[in-house]
């Protein structure tokens, strides 16, 4: 789960979101897409799985992905204590 602290429109209709990552594995992350907007996420406190197209890839702090529209993944938190990111959305058509 993800639990957004805040969100806020930005340049040229792209919207940043930040928020804390609640899951703690990948049964209980929800599985996740956006189907027109590419998303930027990096991760600015702990460390996070991202489950991307059957891949996985573990980020810590300034790690980032690059996360095309309509691609599903999950998230979830796999350190010790909290997991925050942010993320940039930016409409693709």
């Amino acid at each position: 789960m993800l639990t957004a602290t805040s969100s806020v429109t930005v340049i040229a209709g792209a919207a940043l979101s930040f928020e804390s990552v609640g899951a703690t594995d990948a049964a209980s992350a929800p599985l996740r897409m956006r189907e027109r907007h590419e998303t930027l996420l990096r991760v600015i406190a702990g460390i996070v799985t991202l489950e991307l197209e059957g891949e996985q890839r573990v980020l810590g702090v300034e790690g980032e992905a690059r996360i095309d529209a309509s691609a599903p993944r999950r998230l979830w938190n796999s350190g010790v204590g909290e997991a925050r990111v942010v993320q940039e959305f930016r409409r693709t058509a």
